[in-house]
Order: C-alpha cells, then sequence, then structure tokens
C-alpha cells in the first residue's frame, strides 16, 4: 500500500493523479485532481462564468392587476434556456416568469443560481432588477423597457453573453453575437454596406432619432459645395472662371481695395456650360461685362 501521499496512475497527457490498485485515498491528491479539473473547465469556459448557450420564446405580458410579466418558455425540444451561471451549468425549468413589473420603470431580468445549482441544473430562479446586478452568481437573459405605450423586450442588453460553438461562430456570418451588437469601437478596412430598407439610429430607447440610410445616402449624393474665386473682368470677351464640380450657380461682386475706381462694370452676365459656346467644361462659367476691362471682382461658385 502507497503511504507517499501519491497516487500510483495518471492520466497519458494531462498528468492528472489516479488511485492504482493498493492506494488509499489521499484528501491533498485528490484537492489537487480536482483542481486540475476545475482550471481546465474555467479555461474552457474562458472566464465566463455566467453565459447563455440557448433559449426559447420570451414575450411580456399584462396580468389582471395592470402590473406586467416576462415570460420565458420551451420550445419544440429546445429548453426555455440553458447556459452557466457562476460557473455552474443550468437547464432552466420549462417555464419561468418575472413577475409584478412595474409600469413605467426599466428591469434587467436574471437568473440566479446557487451552489444547488451544481448539484441540480434546474436550481435557477428568476430575478428583476432595475439596477445592474453584479454578482457572480447571475445571468444576464433579457431587459424589459416598461416606460412606453408600447413595452420593450431587448434580448441582447449589453453585458449578456452568448456562449457559442466556435465552429458554429465561424462559419455564421448571419448574427453570429446575436440581432443586436454593443461596441465600443468599430474599424472598417473596405466597406460598409447598408441595404435600401436600413435605419440609422441616433441615442437610445424612446429618445432614439430614426433616419433612413437611403435619405442620408440622397442628401451626401446632392450635396452642394461653394468656391471663391478672384478675377478681373474681361469685357464682353469674359473671363473663365473654374471651380471643384458641376457649376450650377455664380453670384459676382466687385471688389474694392481702399478707393472705388471711376470704372464701370456695366451690365454683367454669366454664361453657363450647355448655354455659352465659350464654357467648354461642366466645372466652368464665364463671366462678362458691359463696361470696363480689369476691375477685380470676387465670385462665389456653387457646385454639384
Amino acid at each position: 500500500m502507497s503511504t507517499t501521499g501519491r497516487y500510483k496512475n495518471k492520466t497519458k497527457i494531462l498528468g492528472i493523479p489516479c488511485p492504482g490498485y493498493g492506494d488509499r485515498i489521499w484528501p491533498e491528491m485528490e484537492l489537487l485532481r480536482m483542481q486540475i479539473i476545475e482550471n481546465m473547465l474555467l479555461g474552457g469556459m474562458r472566464g465566463a462564468l455566467n453565459s447563455v448557450f440557448e433559449e426559447g420564446a420570451m414575450r411580456i405580458l399584462v396580468d389582471e392587476n395592470g402590473k406586467y410579466r416576462v415570460t420565458l418558455l420551451a420550445t419544440g425540444n429546445a429548453p426555455s434556456a440553458t447556459g452557466t451561471v457562476g460557473g455552474a451549468y443550468f437547464k432552466a425549468p420549462s417555464s419561468v416568469a418575472w413577475e409584478g413589473l412595474e409600469n413605467g420603470r426599466t428591469y434587467l431580468l436574471y437568473l440566479k443560481g446557487s451552489s444547488k445549482t451544481f448539484q441540480d441544473p434546474s436550481e435557477v430562479r428568476p430575478i428583476a432588477s432595475e439596477r445592474r446586478i453584479m454578482a457572480s452568481n447571475v445571468v444576464l437573459l433579457a431587459k424589459a423597457d416598461l416606460r412606453g405605450d408600447n413595452p420593450v423586450l431587448d434580448r441582447n442588453p449589453d453585458g449578456k453573453v452568448n456562449s457559442r460553438d466556435l465552429i458554429q461562430h465561424v462559419m455564421d456570418y448571419e448574427n453570429p453575437h446575436g440581432d443586436r451588437q454593443i461596441q465600443d469601437e468599430l474599424m472598417i478596412r473596405r466597406g460598409l454596406v447598408f441595404e435600401d430598407e436600413a435605419i440609422l439610429e441616433v441615442g437610445e430607447d424612446h429618445d432614439a432619432i430614426k433616419i433612413p440610410v437611403k435619405q442620408i445616402a440622397l442628401a451626401i449624393q446632392d450635396r452642394v459645395k461653394t468656391t471663391k474665386v478672384d478675377f478681373k473682368t474681361g469685357g464682353q470677351d469674359g473671363t473663365i472662371l473654374s471651380a471643384d464640380g458641376n457649376v450650377i450657380f455664380v453670384q459676382v461682386s466687385r471688389c474694392c481695395q481702399g478707393q472705388v475706381s471711376s470704372d464701370t462694370v456695366g451690365e454683367i452676365a454669366i454664361g453657363y456650360y450647355g448655354d455659352d459656346e465659350a464654357v467648354k467644361q461642366p466645372d466652368q462659367c464665364i463671366v462678362r461685362n458691359t463696361g470696363a476691362v480689369g476691375i477685380p471682382m470676387r465670385a462665389l461658385i456653387v457646385t454639384r
């Protein structure tokens, strides 16, 4: 019989101690190998002690007393919810309800585990809180906003952890992080593509401003620019001016450098591309005048 406090056997790869024939059970060795297994489990969970694997159907209901109730139900062969809470695997009962929720408030909906959850995965209970719970044995499932006329249920609130199989995550290019993702910073290297019906939302909850992305794109596409150009009159022959973009409008004024010359500008006419043969490019225009040549002028050219 071994009296050294060590086991004769160990696993081939990780070397986890195991009793051999004739060994007695050593508490320190049992603690050692259980600690090895615990560390492996924590490494496999990547520190995500509280996470959700899968969920069923969730909806908001109104009770007879006027208060709200959020229910989580199993659908088909899928349970109401599975995941980890406080490091323990949980499989919630087929029906879970957060009851007594008051109108005009916002609630974070949790499942809370205990030491019993390690022996019985169904040992979890629902908790609704108006403030974020920082305990290590609760897992966040949803957020219920009951402040408006139409209650809103957010299935992916900030702080919720969804654990998914790595291979499925890599292969799933559509909503791999759920329907909603919270990200502090996002850098796009190549391009950002919006569908025609996409909405840009500024702010959150009921105060958010929602603008169709297509409307923004059209506004940018149709935006106008202004360019300032200083020139001198060219008389009837005119002076050709250029700007960045297609010229759509020109406004001119006479410049004064301390004294006003007695020469007169006369009538001023603007020739645009397509209307005046002297203008050869759409980014050009010509300014003609019936008065003197060489008078300092300034043009404000509007382009698109």
